[in-house]
């Protein structure tokens, strides 16, 4: 399944790309959308970029037919690799691991200057090589990617515009 989304956001680049690597704001984000047993294990800001490393668990409102591969709390790791470039644009190469799913999850943030704010394109592939189930188990994954997606872009979307 691929995930195809761009968010507006009435803020700089630079404002967003604080707010994805700030320790404070990712523990602040990660608890207001229900995650529990948040650690950031990295979140080093560099001359061109950050690298952000973090693990939390979230819940998930698994099918019967999917129970043997997601529980309703799953431990999952993110990482991000940033990099700016010269044209004020951010890109994140991102992985998502979620323990004992078989299910591959990889993408790219790209915070894009616009003349009043920025954009952030988010460009997700999830994927399962297991027979039968496994293209059910991916589409299961990447909803519930789009569901986090579309709570991360308010949660930010209300950060943004309170200072």
């Amino acid at each position: 399944m691929n995930i195809r989304q761009d968010h507006e956001y009435a803020h700089s680049t630079d404002a967003l790309f604080a707010l994805f690597t700030s320790r404070k704001e990712i523990k602040a984000k990660q608890k207001a959308l229900g995650s529990r047993n948040l650690r950031v294990a990295e979140c080093r800001k560099q001359a061109n970029g950050a690298i952000v490393r973090f693990v939390r668990d979230l819940p998930a409102d698994v099918p019967a037919i999917l129970s043997k591969f997601v529980q309703p709390w799953n431990t999952v790791e993110q990482s991000e690799q940033w990099r700016r470039y010269e044209n004020g644009v951010y890109r994140a190469d991102l992985t998502i691991d979620i323990a004992n799913v078989p299910v591959t999850v990889k993408g790219t943030l790209e915070l894009e200057p616009l003349d009043d704010g920025c954009v952030n394109h988010v460009r997700m592939a999830i994927d399962c090589g297991i027979p039968f189930v496994g293209k059910t188990l991916a589409d299961f994954v990447g909803k519930d990617c789009t569901r986090i997606i579309a709570d991360e872009y308010e949660y930010i979307s209300n950060r943004l515009d309170s200072g």
